[in-house]
């Protein structure tokens, strides 16, 4: 028999989409999921293989959760401002509004024939002005609230992309050097004037919220580690023979009477003052050289630690002792107070950099089991050579010297985060513009008026190389007047491509409204996100700041939850032809519309499926698609054998038993185990005769989210509908009963091994634990006899399988 997969999958690909049968409903009685895959950027080619397995697990949950009960929510659209965009239209010549429109186009087509379930009536972009007035609206609410501010700071600059990047988006290369995350080109550090927005502000918010959230703890490990919280003080030394003080934060007090220098940033407000004469040259030509360098850069731990002495002295205010005053590029401004001080029996930086300069090293901490330790000794301990606090255990001694500190006035208790503020602004066309004005002549600034500020055509969008935008080549546009009518200019840098995915998720919700971003009764019925599933690369990016934007509205009284999302899982990769990551500009780009024109949209799904866990990293392997396309076929064939006339008790029970196995892994996002299942059980129907009519109804359905196509041409032909409509879908129908008296009370024989060697067999239940198999087990008096007198050192049962016994 002939499987026509092109004849069915675009049958009901047109069907389904027409009908929309995959909306959701606002208010629905039934109980709400919403489940979330990242929008992809239309960049201009079309999406590969491996985008799809960003989609095909999150959508095969989707219908199983429909088949359920749930009013699911599955939406998709597009993020189409942004560098992507604009570098694939420079590169081809043709404006980013027309790549732009032709990818989406391209995109969406190949989503709707790999059979995705979304509900596109909600579909959005992040390009069009009734979106991006939502994106301007809401970055002014960060600009009311003081959290969006316009400040000159050292910057990355990339020559290549032509803009500035975050922190976020400047990588290592294996020689060290710093490169773009997108397209690994050469960065390097301007001053600029900058947007950012206040992100530190929000820390410890967002660290909270991570207690809130199911998400794996590799992800909430890498956002706190990104956030970096330290919990310390802040301690003032006076610099000797002046009124000027240095305010060194520090976590461990504990070993202040270890402190033997201070070390300050070369942009630390306070060098050139205390710099003596006879040190101004090399201290100026130090910080010189540190300008040149970022601050993830100068902080790198494996980096040899550099400095000069500046030829002024601190007074530590515990002792009185005067420690030398160094600066040094490893110190920056943008953590802690831009001021350490130097303790180098218990710091490994410290103690590398007082080995290097030849600097007294002092012992304050020793080991509290009063074993002999070796420097740097860098765990806390019993403090020592350190007065009053001598004998103390660490934690005391920071609690008692933070109280003297505090009652003397030289120190308080304080909290340190590592995370930046977040560079806003761009330096490119292709961005949502920022909403603001500078008024003339005294350049002050008033928001617009009129949203969205809709992008301007200007002469030439390329990037310039002196980090101007191109939106200042449209003067008519840039000139314009303050609300009382005098002359300003408008802002020409454009928002990151980040801007636009910071909200999407809550406009999904109420895509078409023009009053508000979005109904709060519709917010409070959708959010947060149930399920959430994306690319690792965010996590400290567009997870991070989603978290953040969505944490601030809540504080608005915006948003009806804390966080956005319950639950997260990082998808993994398809690796292309050389165990490479598929890329454009490599080219091994595996074009899934291909494949699914040689193999069909419902195999290419069950082989991504198929490959493993979701969060895993594969390589593409054609025959695999050959082996879910031969199942798929087997599948066909089966039809002509169903019969109402059919009892066969070995099949009732294997369908039962998958039923219910397959709803299990679907539950708990295990769709490759799942497609295993319904390899058995397939197996088990060409073994038997014919095959009863109601057993292949709920194996439809079963196969339904796996290979939708393939199982709604069969659920129409069993059913024998005449017309299409939708309500019939097999879509739309209940996921299958099964029978737990069945699937319970069915035994098999179990092989027994002891130490490699088959001894004998018990018969077990499908459900029985490991403890009642064992219990089984010991009571055969064949076992019993051979294990007598022995210690069991493993029993290990493996269901349907085998029993592993290990006995000395």
């Amino acid at each position: 028999m002939t499987y026509n997969f092109k004849k069915i999958e675009e049958k009901w690909a047109d069907k389904w989409y027409k009908d929309n049968i995959y909306r959701s409903e606002d208010f629905s009685q039934k109980p709400k999921k919403y489940i979330l895959a990242e929008f992809p950027y239309p960049s201009g080619a079309a999406l590969h293989v491996g985008h799809m397995m960003r989609y095909t697990v999150p959508d095969m949950y989707s219908r199983y959760l429909r088949m359920n009960g749930y009013n699911v929510l599955f939406p998709m659209g597009w993020d189409a401002f942004g560098l992507p965009a604009e570098n694939y239209a420079i590169k081809t010549g043709i404006h980013p509004a027309e790549t732009t429109k032709t990818a989406i186009a391209d995109m969406k087509n190949s989503l709707i024939k790999m059979g995705y379930s979304f509900d596109w009536q909600r579909e959005l972009s992040t390009i069009d002005p009734d979106y991006y007035k939502w994106t301007q609206w809401l970055f002014l609410k960060f600009y009311d609230q003081g959290l969006a501010e316009r400040k000159e700071m050292p910057i990355w600059w990339c020559e290549n992309l032509k803009t500035v990047l975050s922190d976020e988006e400047v990588l290592t290369d294996k020689d060290g050097n710093k490169i773009s995350e997108r397209g690994e080109h050469p960065v390097e550090r301007k001053n600029l004037e900058q947007w950012v927005l206040k992100m530190p502000e929000y820390a410890e918010k967002l660290l909270e919220g991570l207690n809130e959230v199911d998400f794996p703890e590799s992800i909430k490990q890498a956002q706190i580690n990104w956030i970096g919280k330290s919990e310390g003080a802040e301690i003032d030394f006076k610099v000797a023979d002046t009124q000027d003080k240095l305010t060194v934060f520090t976590t461990r007090l504990d070993t202040i009477y270890g402190a033997t220098f201070l070390v300050i940033s070369p942009e630390h407000p306070l060098l050139e003052k205390i710099t003596t004469s006879e040190h101004l040259i090399e201290v100026n030509e130090y910080k010189n050289k540190a300008k040149q360098k970022s601050d993830m850069e100068r902080t790198e731990l494996m980096k040899e630690k550099t400095g000069v002495f500046t030829g002024s002295f601190a007074v530590n205010p515990y002792n009185g002792m005067k420690l030398p005053i160094w600066t040094g590029e490893f110190v920056v401004m943008s953590y802690g107070t831009g001021a350490i001080m130097g303790v180098p029996a218990h710091d490994a930086r410290d103690y590398e950099f007082a080995q290097k300069y030849e600097l007294k090293i002092e012992q304050a901490i020793e080991s509290s089991e009063k074993e002999a330790v070796i420097i740097p000794y860098l765990e806390e301990g019993i403090v020592v050579n350190s007065e009053d606090f001598s004998g103390l255990r660490s934690d005391e001694a920071r609690s008692k010297m933070l109280e003297k500190a505090q009652s003397e006035d030289f120190g308080r208790g304080k909290v340190n985060y590592r995370l930046r503020d977040w560079i806003f602004s761009r330096q490119r066309y292709w961005g949502e513009p920022i909403p603001l004005i500078y008024v003339e002549p005294d350049g002050h600034i008033e928001k617009e008026t009129n949203l969205p500020l809709i992008l301007p055509e200007v002469p030439d969008y390329k990037p310039t190389s002196d980090s101007v935008s191109p939106l200042a080549k449209n003067q008519e546009w840039v000139n314009t007047t303050s609300q009382n009518g005098r002359p300003a200019k408008r802002e020409t840098n454009t928002m990151p491509n980040w801007a636009g995915s910071c909200w999407y998720f809550m406009r999904y919700v109420d895509p078409k409204n023009d009053e508000e971003f979005a109904d709060p009764e519709k917010m409070r019925y959708w959010l947060p996100v149930d399920k959430y599933f994306g690319g690792a690369e965010h996590t400290t990016m567009h997870l991070l700041y989603s978290r953040f934007w969505y944490r601030f509205f809540y504080d608005l009284g915006l948003v009806p939850t804390k966080e956005p999302y319950s639950w997260r899982l990082n998808g993994g990769l398809l690796l292309g032809p050389g165990s490479k990551k598929m890329s454009k500009s490599i080219g091994n780009v595996i074009d899934p519309m291909l494949v699914a024109d040689n193999y069909g949209a419902d195999a290419l799904r069950m082989f991504i499926s198929f490959l493993g866990p979701y969060e895993d990293t594969y390589p593409w392997n054609e025959n695999g698609i050959k082996s879910t396309w031969r199942l798929l076929k087997t599948i066909e064939d089966l039809k002509v054998r169903v019969s109402d006339d059919v009892d066969d008790k070995n099949v009732e029970k294997s369908y039962h038993r998958m039923v219910m196995n397959i709803g299990d892994m679907l539950e708990n996002i295990k769709m490759n185990t799942a497609i295993s299942e319904i390899m058995i059980f397939v197996n088990v129907l060409k073994k038997s005769g014919k095959i009863n009519t109601e057993i292949w109804k709920g194996f439809i359905k079963v196969l339904a989210p796996f290979a939708p196509f393939m199982a709604e041409e069969l659920w129409q032909e069993i059913n024998e509908y005449e017309k299409w409509n939708p309500t019939n879908s097999v879509h739309l129908q209940s996921w299958p009963y099964y029978d737990e008296k069945i699937v319970i009370d069915e035994t098999i024989l179990i092989p027994i091994q002891i130490n490699g060697k088959v001894r004998g067999e018990v018969q077990v239940s499908e459900n029985d634990t490991e403890e009642l198999v064992k219990e089984k087990v010991q009571q055969i008096s064949r076992v019993e006899e051979l294990l007598k007198g022995r210690n069991i050192t493993k029993f290990l049962y493996i269901p349907r399988k085998i029993i592993s016994i290990v006995a000395e």
